[in-house]
């Protein structure tokens, strides 16, 4: 079937749920722990009969409208302004500085007494840990209006991953405009080499430990590196003199701070998803991904081309992060 017919059984079936959940994107974290955590939430409501609602408004990344500045419009929407203040991340919540009684009263007899009379089954705290669950991993789907037959979760992601990403007519041509700037060849592979703040969150690697599976998977020594520090590209090409690199991050960038970023005008920010997403794009392209499964972009990766197209230096096997 195609994208369009089946976009419309997936909302058709979705809608046909009794029980409800409110999903908030745009919350705290980069666009990719939002976007993957939303797939895994859109599956779970999926396998279990519960209607996927997106809340989008109020995003960090927004430039007016949440999701729909970037995508064509999500079809089962809620936007009812309650949302932005009580439909969190449970460690956000668990975090809060707020005094234990108000916690109380917000998150659990305010948020009841909206629940209860909009007929709300469950905000993203309620099923946050079910649906990042490991053995969620191991889930299949078997849901013939949707051609999921004993279907993996990762052969599901992807189904969904290419039924939704698809750009507005705005986004579209912002995104062509960042691939024109490449001069890709038909071949080549892809390396996530992470910057910046991710030192602070996760092991770092050596150029060797990407390059060594570089040269097996590759027959032309070109390569596409989505990285935030130029610094990156740099060292790349006098270290491996013999390949050719392609990235679309400037000489000017230094590295991604999030808290840095978050402060930035909306549309700085617009622009620079929009380059990420073309990244994203160029890497979904490539013959092979080497990156990390515990960065976001790597879990990404994983669910959208599946894992016979990446190669992980940290995890053997795609798991959720």
């Amino acid at each position: 079937m195609t994208t369009e017919e089946w976009l419309d059984r997936y909302y058709s079936l979705n809608n046909s749920f009794k029980k409800r959940l409110v999903f908030r994107l745009g919350v705290d974290s980069g666009f990719f722990s939002e976007y993957n955590n939303m797939i895994l939430a859109l599956l779970y409501c999926l396998k279990y009969g519960i209607r996927f609602e997106l809340y989008s408004d109020h995003t960090h990344f927004a430039l007016r409208d949440g999701w729909n500045d970037f995508f064509a419009p999500f079809k089962s929407v809620n936007t009812q302004r309650i949302n932005k203040d009580y439909n969190l991340r449970p460690y956000i919540i668990e975090e809060s500085k707020e005094a234990p009684l108000q916690k109380t009263v917000k998150y659990t007899y305010i948020k009841r007494a909206y629940q209860l009379l909009f007929g709300v089954d469950y905000m993203t705290q309620d099923l946050w840990p079910h649906h990042r669950d490991q053995a969620f991993a191991q889930a299949t789907f078997d849901i013939p209006e949707l051609g999921f037959h004993q279907t993996p979760l990762l052969e599901a992601t992807q189904q969904v991953i290419k039924a939704l990403w698809h750009y507005n007519e705005q986004s579209a041509p912002l995104v062509a405009s960042f691939l024109d700037t490449l001069q890709l060849p038909a071949e080549y592979i892809s390396l996530h080499v992470r910057a910046g703040d991710k030192f602070t969150e996760t092991e770092m690697y050596d150029f060797s430990e990407y390059m060594i599976p570089a040269a097996r998977f590759s027959r032309n020594q070109e390569a596409f590196i989505l990285t935030d520090d130029y610094t990156v590209i740099e060292q790349l090409q006098v270290q491996y003199p013999a390949w050719r690199f392609h990235t679309l991050c400037a000489p000017t960038e230094r590295g991604y701070f999030h808290r840095d970023f978050v402060k930035q005008d909306k549309q700085f920010k617009y622009m620079q998803h929009l380059k990420l997403f073309a990244n994203m794009d160029v890497c979904a392209g490539s013959t092979k991904f080497i990156g990390t499964y515990s960065s976001n972009p790597g879990m990404y990766m994983g669910m959208r081309i599946g894992p016979e197209r990446c190669f992980c230096l940290d995890f053997d096997k795609w798991l959720i992060w």
